[in-house]
């Protein structure tokens, strides 16, 4: 199935289609991750225990780190305990090879991140600050249909295999060309709070739920989502796909004859040879050789001899 060719989406994921804002309650928390600690240090590991125990000790002195956060200068407040801690979801030997991030509760503003993906995919306020694959409202969807899949599995048990690629581009700063990843995103770091009241699904109730997993009417109806709270927080991991992605638009633009006979075709065939050789200077040229005539179809650049 062909992609969607790449437009601009606003990461913040401003936008729902179905109540115009978000209807989840979501909460950062590092709770799960000092869980994991505990029980490392219930388990005996002779270096995650030595480690832990450090880091229990240095929790029972900032209890701002046990509590959920609003504030991430509480995060910047305690950087080295959070450092510490963060060494079980990113190991210190891919530390600076690796583009990956912690992020708020399907939000897409990060809290904790790699020096790569800081530096390639983070605007000054935290956010991610490329574009995706998908317009806006398949963006806002998506994430909505994630989220669901993740409190009915967690609270319910229902798995679903719901899966959607989404792919990520930035503008490498050293050369200006375009960069594109793949985002797998981790939700073992998150938890569901259900609030009182819950009602289990019932048998009817479920058989609808699976007929209409794509409705989002019928999922709140269903499962209203003010009665949950999503806390914890979510590990974004990011594999490069530039040369798959160029490629494949390539591919597709080759199909359409004016790709070589348009001027604003061709330019666009240019700027992705580009950025799959690297070569941002790098100009394009096309002509039909036969004999010892050459017709140029078309060239990146004004030609003065030839």
């Amino acid at each position: 199935m062909n992609q969607p060719s790449i437009v601009p989406s606003d990461t913040r994921f401003a936008f729902n289609p179905t109540a115009g804002e978000f209807p989840f309650t979501c909460e950062l928390s590092l709770a799960p991750l000092v869980a994991f600690w505990q029980q490392a240090n219930a388990e005996h590991h002779p270096m995650q225990a030595a480690l832990s125990a450090k880091i229990q000790q240095a929790l029972r002195k900032t209890p701002a780190l046990l509590e959920p956060i609003e504030d991430l200068s509480v995060i910047a407040a305690h950087k080295d305990l959070v450092d510490a801690m963060m060494t079980a979801v990113f190991p210190p030997a891919t530390w600076h090879n690796t583009y990956a991030a912690a992020l708020c509760p399907f939000q897409m503003q990060s809290f904790y991140a790699t020096p790569s993906f800081e530096r390639l995919m983070l605007s000054e306020d935290g956010y991610l600050s490329g574009r995706m694959n998908v317009d806006e409202q398949t963006v806002a969807h998506v994430r909505l249909l994630h989220t669901y899949a993740f409190v009915l599995y967690m609270v319910y048990g229902i798995e679903l295999d719901f899966e959607y690629p989404l792919i990520y581009t930035v503008s490498d700063p050293d050369t200006g060309l375009d960069r594109h990843f793949r985002m797998d995103f981790e939700g073992r770091f998150m938890q569901v709070k259900t609030l009182q009241g819950l009602k289990p699904l019932t048998a009817a109730e479920q058989k609808r739920l699976m007929a209409n997993l794509t409705d989002p009417q019928v999922l709140m109806e269903l499962v209203p989502p003010a009665q949950f709270i999503i806390s914890g927080f979510a590990v974004l991991n990011t594999v490069e796909v530039t040369d798959q992605e160029v490629l494949s638009s390539l591919k597709r633009d080759l199909i359409e004859k004016e790709s070589i006979v348009s001027n604003e075709r061709f330019n666009s065939l240019q700027a992705k040879l580009c950025t799959l050789f690297r070569k941002p200077n790098l100009l394009l040229g096309l002509a039909a050789i036969q004999g010892d005539q050459v017709l140029v179809l078309n060239y990146g650049s004004n030609i003065e001899y030839g």
